[in-house]
C-alpha cells in the first residue's frame, strides 16, 4: 500500500491519512484514524513502538478492523502530531517529562476519550506494549483487554541482544549526540535510509528472513524526520519506566506474544510477564524477531481474535494464517534465567 501523501510539519511515515484530531493531558495535538466504518463493532486501538509509524499495522491493522474499530495514532513529535510546544534552538524547549511512557499514555487515552471508546482492547508493539500496560494503570475503566506483541514490561535496554549493553552505552549517546553539529545528528537518523540498510539489519539479527523487503521503508523513512535530540528523550523515557511493581495488578486479560528470535525483548521477558500477570496467557512464535507484526500479521491477528472471543465473547472469525507459526495457548510460566 502506498504512503499517503503529508502535509508541512508532518514527519510522514503514514499508509493512512490522519484525518482526525485529540488533543492531550497537556495540550499536545495528537493525529490519529479510524479503520472500520462499522459503528456497532467494539473498540481496539494500536499502540505503535518506538519511532514506529503505520507500517507495521499495514496488515494486522486492517485485518483486526473485520471485527472491530481499530484506532491508528501517532504519539507526540511522531508523524502527524505536534509537538508539546515549539521546540526552539536544539530542542531546548522540550523536556524529558514530555515524552515519558506515561505521556505516551495520555496521547492514546486523549484519543479514546474524543472517541468516548470504552471497553477497548489495547495492542502494543515493542515500547508499545510498555504504553498500553501504562495506559490500563491510568484509564482502566476504558480498557477490557491488553495483547503484548514482542515487547518489554520495563527498559528494553537490560535485555538489548542479550545483554546490559545499552544501559552503558546509553549515557553516551543521550550526552554526546547533543555535542555533535546538527547536520551529523541528522546524517545520523538518516543512515537506515541507505540501501544496505535491511541486509545489515538481518545481519545484525535485529530483523529476520521473514521480514518482508519492503516491510521498514515507511519505518526507515519516518525515523529520519524526526529530530534526533527527541529520539534521545523518548528512548529515555522508555529506560526509565518500570511496570513490574505493579504488573500483578493488572486485573484485564493479557495476550503475551514473544519471538524467537527477539533480540530486544527475548521471550524470557514474556514469561517473566506471564509469572505475574493474573489473567495472562504466551504465545510463543519460534521464527519472528522483533518486528513480528510484519512478520506474521495473519497469525498473529488470529491469535488476538480467538483470545478475545474466549476470554471477552467477541466474535469469533476465521482463521486467516498459519496455526503453527505461533504455539498453543499456555497461561503457566516455566522456569526462566533473571532477565
Amino acid at each position: 500500500m502506498a504512503a499517503a501523501a503529508h502535509a508541512d510539519g508532518d514527519r510522514g511515515g503514514h499508509i493512512w491519512d490522519k484525518d482526525r484530531e485529540a488533543i492531550s493531558a497537556d495540550g499536545t495535538r495528537i493525529r490519529y484514524t479510524v479503520l472500520s466504518a462499522d459503528g456497532d463493532l467494539p473498540w481496539l486501538v494500536l499502540c505503535p513502538g518506538f519511532m514506529c509509524p503505520d507500517n507495521f499495522w499495514a496488515t494486522l491493522g486492517p485485518t483486526l478492523a473485520e471485527s472491530h474499530r481499530v484506532i491508528v495514532l501517532n504519539y507526540r513529535s511522531m508523524g502527524a502530531s505536534g509537538d508539546p510546544r515549539p521546540p526552539g534552538y536544539r530542542t531546548r524547549h522540550l523536556k524529558p517529562t514530555d515524552y515519558t511512557i506515561d505521556r505516551m499514555a495520555d496521547d492514546v487515552q486523549a484519543v479514546l476519550e474524543a472517541e468516548d471508546a470504552h471497553d477497548a482492547v489495547a495492542v502494543g508493539h515493542s515500547m508499545g506494549c510498555q504504553v498500553a500496560l501504562q495506559l490500563w494503570r491510568q484509564a482502566p475503566e476504558r480498557i477490557a483487554s491488553l495483547a503484548l506483541v514482542t515487547g518489554p514490561y520495563a527498559s528494553p535496554l537490560h535485555t538489548f541482544y542479550g545483554s546490559k549493553i545499552g544501559v552503558h552505552l546509553f549515557p553516551f549517546a543521550y550526552y554526546g549526540i547533543p555535542l555533535l553539529p546538527r547536520p551529523v545528528q541528522r546524517a545520523i537518523t538518516r543512515l537506515p535510509r541507505l540501501p544496505g540498510a535491511m541486509p545489515i539489519a538481518r545481519l545484525a539479527r535485529a530483523l529476520g528472513p521473514l521480514t518482508p523487503d519492503d516491510g521498514m521503508d515507511l519505518y526507515f523513512q519516518h525515523f529520519g524526520e524526526v529530530d534526533p535530540l527527541i529520539i534521545l528523550k523518548i528512548v529515555r523515557g522508555m529506560h526509565e519506566f518500570d511496570a513490574g511493581p505493579w504488573l500483578s495488578e493488572v486485573d484485564v486479560p493479557v495476550l503475551i506474544l514473544v519471538g524467537g528470535r527477539d533480540t530486544f525483548c527475548p521471550p524470557e521477558l514474556g514469561e517473566a510477564m506471564l509469572a505475574v500477570l493474573p489473567h495472562a496467557e504466551l504465545g510463543l512464535m519460534p521464527d519472528a524477531t522483533h518486528g513480528a507484526p510484519i512478520e506474521l500479521p495473519l497469525e498473529i491477528a488470529d491469535r488476538i481474535s480467538d483470545f478475545l472471543h474466549r476470554h471477552l465473547g467477541r466474535e469469533a472469525t476465521e482463521p486467516l494464517g498459519d496455526p503453527g507459526m505461533i504455539t498453543p495457548p499456555r497461561a503457566v510460566a516455566r522456569a526462566i534465567r533473571p532477565a
